[in-house]
């Protein structure tokens, strides 16, 4: 069946006139090659393996069990951007929790990611949480994870494993948490609440580089104020706050952050 099913797509190339073969293999390998230098393409006897003849001489042989697709396109899939590009991932250690925070530049097929962790008790990392992606973006997303479940734990390491709808994964770089103090941030910035969507509670985690006056409050569609989370004198420094929609119905809501000459609004979804 499966030599079929590639016998048909071949087919379907040379009758579009494509340019490129691309092949999957197991393990997410990828090979490509222009449809130009390709003679013939056939199987072994015993149908086990493919067999790629190519234009001038030489002959390339694969398992037929190894590929998991053959497509095609105007160009190789070793020519492809990355689908996910993380532009930042660091933690911050305060007391017996540790906030991790990340962020990607666009994302493409993004599943989510697996946070896993690592510490001087144990000897393998451990997924602790998963954080759902976006799916397609174009546009910048910050992520928020707030581990609450280190005390006592030392020489703490995060890393996040990216996972595509397909099921390709990549991993992040390693961040390492060491020291309990917390580093001033230079920039103000209020990352999108975790989790989401939410029921009954969320957590929004902000920050600010120098001491000022800090507002942040919730709307409705409507634009009407549902509640008034921060509106105090801060000192500079990572914050987090946690909004309770008991009372309130199911729907979107909007989170705004004021200070200084910052201002950000961020989108909720409490399901109920």
């Amino acid at each position: 069946m499966k030599k079929f099913a590639i016998m048909l797509s071949l087919f379907c190339t040379l009758l579009y006139s494509q340019e490129y073969l691309n092949v999957e293999f197991t393990g997410s390998q990828f090979k490509n090659s222009p449809l130009e230098n390709i003679q013939q393409i056939t199987f072994s006897p015993d149908g086990s393996q493919i067999i790629f003849e190519m234009v001038g001489g030489g002959t390339g042989t694969e398992p037929l069990e190894s590929i998991v697709q053959m497509t095609f396109g105007t160009s190789g899939l070793g020519d492809q951007s990355l689908p996910v590009e993380l532009t930042g991932f660091h933690a911050i250690k305060s007391g017996d929790a540790v906030t991790l925070f990340w962020c990607t530049a666009s994302e493409v097929a993004n599943s989510g990611f697996d946070v896993e962790r690592l510490h001087s008790d144990i000897t393998n990392w451990e997924k602790i949480t998963f954080v759902q992606g976006h799916g397609n973006s174009s546009e910048p997303i910050d992520y928020t994870y707030i581990d609450d479940n280190v005390k006592g734990l030392q020489n703490l390491k995060y890393r996040l494993k990216q996972q595509d709808y397909d099921g390709t994964f990549e991993y992040s770089p390693v961040v390492v948490v060491t020291v309990d103090e917390i580093k001033t941030p230079i920039t103000y910035q209020l990352n999108n609440n975790y989790p989401n969507p939410f029921n009954p509670a969320t957590t929004i985690s902000y920050q600010i580089p120098e001491e000022g006056l800090t507002n942040i409050t919730v709307y409705d569609m409507r634009g009407r104020e549902v509640a008034q989370l921060v509106n105090k004198q801060q000192i500079a420094g990572h914050y987090n706050v946690s909004f309770d929609a008991s009372e309130l119905g199911s729907g979107v809501y909007f989170c705004k952050m004021i200070s200084g000459n910052y201002t950000k609004t961020i989108k909720m979804l409490l399901v109920k």
